[in-house]
């Protein structure tokens, strides 16, 4: 048997571009590798956080994410994800620039939720920002904004003090967790949802006790990371 090489990462189904960020990754954040039974590699962009990405996104900031995700499927990642879902403005670029799939919002799967769900059924999203998500970022994954209900996290302080603002490296989970489940809440509340999509990257380790408080379906991008992996790296049921 003949093992070939070449690259430097050895069946790694995933590769992530990573926001420079510090605070907690907790178990079910896509920055915290034991979130997945698979490998997962990672690539920080160093000196892009969170704020320049939502609400100061030059144009010239895309550059360093296409030679990021080069750079990754030189190295043999099969897929390439994002860690935060405004990266969504970007997708159109990145599946140019490379061969493997690109999934770095988890806003690439709104067109998805719209087909599972049918015509009439109400498909919230749930954003770290709402005024920072615009109709340019649907338009860059073929949706639209005005197909779906948002809701940002603005005014719960926990979140946004650590996510939003870095304030500080540290986070209260019990009260991390209590604020995103009660916005989740106040949407279903408010527009009896059929489907939650959870655009925030850092929703995703709170999505079961989401989708406990609304009792609907909640997608998210370890979700949509689970699928790609399937499709890239398909999971063996017999010894042949």
């Amino acid at each position: 048997m003949i093992l070939n090489g070449g690259h430097l990462h050895t069946e790694t189904p995933i590769g992530v571009l990573c926001l420079e960020s510090y605070f907690p990754k907790p178990p079910g954040h896509l920055r915290n590798p034991v979130s997945f039974d698979f490998p997962v590699t990672y690539k920080v962009m160093r000196g892009i956080d969170v704020p320049k990405l939502l609400f100061n996104p030059t144009p010239d900031l895309v550059a360093p994410f296409i030679e990021a995700a080069q750079e990754l499927e030189r190295e043999g990642v099969m897929a390439i994800t994002g860690s935060c879902g405004f990266l969504a403005r970007f997708h159109k670029e990145l599946t140019q620039a490379v061969k493997i799939p690109v999934l770095v919002s988890s806003l690439t799967q709104v067109p998805l939720v719209r087909t599972l769900h049918g015509a009439d059924a109400t498909i919230g999203v749930l954003t770290a920002s709402s005024k920072a998500l615009t109709p340019f970022h649907f338009e860059q994954i073929g949706g639209d904004i005005n197909d779906v209900v948002v809701k940002g996290m603005e005014g719960y302080p926990e979140f946004w003090e650590v996510i939003i603002e870095a304030k500080r490296e540290s986070m209260d989970f019990s009260k991390m967790e209590q604020e995103i489940c009660d916005a989740a809440e106040s949407m279903m509340k408010e527009h009896n949802l059929d489907a939650l999509v959870l655009e925030c990257t850092d929703l995703s380790a709170f999505a079961r006790r989401v989708q406990e408080r609304i009792c609907r379906p909640v997608y998210d991008i370890n979700g949509l990371i689970e699928y790609a992996r399937y499709a890239v790296r398909r999971k063996r049921y017999m010894s042949l």
